[in-house]
Parts: C-alpha cells; structure tokens; sequence
C-alpha cells in the first residue's frame, strides 16, 4: 500500500510541476515573447559594440570622416529600428498583462463576494 501512495504521490508532483511546460498555452506565449524579447536585446547589444567598434576605430585614424559618419548612421538606425520593436513587442505583452490583471480583480471580487456571504462565527 505505501508504494502505490508514494508512486501517486510522485505522479501528482510530477504532474504539478510539467503542466506550466506542456498544458497551459498561456505560459507557451509568454516563453515565447520573452525569447523574442531576448534575441531583439542581444541584436540591440551587438549593434551598440560595433558602435562603440567604430568609434575606436575612428579615433585611432582607421577610419575617414566620411566612413566613420556613414557606418554610425547605418548602425544607429538600425538600433532604433530594433527599439521600435521591442518596445511594439511589450506593448503587446502590456494587452495580456492588462487581461491577467482584470482577471484577478475579477477572482479577488469573486472571493470577496464568496467571504461576505459565507457563514459568520
């Protein structure tokens, strides 16, 4: 009897701890903004070193004025672009927080309503 308990016991903690990896498409989507969020962060990273490159290079003389202007500007944008869509990205991520929110005020009323109700001691 003790190893049928245990073994159900394993099952269910097993089963508690899977479920937010393979049962809830709520927490795919938020495991899939964050890796999208993370890749746009290191491209955004990446850019700001080779600025950072270019401006060595150009200080040291290895690169002309007009070299040093050009690749910058093409860096910069391309930076800024890369903002512009991580911030899009979490503005989207703003419109499930705002549901989630609404959707534990709507639980803290329910339980609220469910506490005034209930039987008072």
């Amino acid at each position: 009897m003790p190893i049928i308990l245990g073994t159900l016991l394993a099952l269910a903690a097993v089963t508690v701890i899977a479920y937010p990896f393979f049962g809830s498409k709520r927490y795919r989507l938020i495991s899939e903004s964050f890796v999208i969020h993370e890749k746009l962060r290191a491209e955004r990273l990446r850019i700001y070193r080779k600025i950072s490159d270019i401006d060595a290079d150009y200080e040291s003389g290895d690169l002309t004025e007009a070299d040093y202007q050009k690749q910058r500007n093409a860096l910069r944008i391309s930076a800024a672009e890369i903002l512009k869509e991580e911030s899009g990205s979490m503005s989207a991520g703003t419109g499930r927080d705002e549901q989630l929110e609404k959707e534990i005020s709507l639980l803290k009323e329910q339980s609220a309503q469910s506490l005034e109700g209930g039987d008072n001691l």
